[in-house]
């Protein structure tokens, strides 16, 4: 392998580590411990620890090394405002000449939005979370506009890591399935803009409420955000 590509190896291996849960929040990442793990050499385990600080997985503190970056709200409401002004994006493009959809685009959604309430009533979560994120990067891939999708599907690790780190529950998979995916996608059959806007909105707006409200914010009055803990066993409505 290159160094890019080593770099990008090592990237990839120490982000799908912190989204499973392998590393938790404040623990060290020793480049050493890596590089034998990993079996590359020391200098792209330490590009890639930064390029995993430009993203925020990971933190950087002189004379301290690396540790795994706890959510904070600020990230939350950064990764969610993007996510939902992308997919605004997507709808417009999509709705603006309806044949932009093919067919293909349109019997992927609907295998989703039938798998959305099927897994519904599934004891575990895991494939209601993993449907749902691949029925959103669907509606932005049949866009084909590279930069939204390529921008979308980057901030899905960020999602993923989210739900590790905080612990979510879903309580009402079967209602929010119902509203939230099989209604778009008849918002997007019939070709309604207005309806698909506010469903993308209430759905990424119920998310982002989601995540703060297990986020115990240490500034009661919301004027700083860069300290907050988790509280990892609240569940919470999705």
């Amino acid at each position: 392998m290159t160094q890019m590509e080593s770099t990008q190896f090592a990237a990839e291996q120490i982000r799908n580590a912190i989204i499973a849960g392998h590393f938790q929040p404040g623990d060290r990442l020793v480049e050493q411990q890596l590089t034998d793990m990993l079996n590359v050499s020391r200098h792209p385990v330490r590009e890639a620890l930064r390029l995993l600080a430009r993203e925020g997985f990971v933190e950087i503190k002189r004379n301290k090394g690396a540790s795994v970056r706890a959510v904070d709200a600020d990230s939350v409401i950064e990764v969610y405002n993007i996510r939902m002004a992308l997919g605004k994006i997507a709808l417009d493009h999509l709705l603006a000449e309806p044949s932009r959809m093919t067919p293909a685009d349109i019997k992927r959604l609907e295998k989703l939005a039938e798998n959305a309430v099927k897994f519904a009533s599934l004891d575990s979560q895991v494939e209601t979370v993993r449907n749902d994120l691949e029925f959103q990067q669907a509606i932005i891939d049949a866009t084909g506009l590279q930069r939204t999708i390529r921008y979308f599907s980057e901030l899905t690790a960020d999602v993923r890591r989210f739900n590790q780190q905080l612990g979510v529950v879903y309580t009402d998979r079967r209602g929010d399935a119902e509203k939230y995916v099989v209604k778009l996608l008849e918002s997007l059959r019939d070709g309604d803009l207005r309806t698909a806007h506010e469903i993308w909105q209430a759905k990424f707006s119920k998310a982002l409420e989601r995540y703060l409200s297990l986020i115990d914010d240490s500034d009661s009055d919301g004027a700083s955000r860069n300290s907050v803990g988790v509280k990892a066993s609240r569940p919470s409505a999705r």
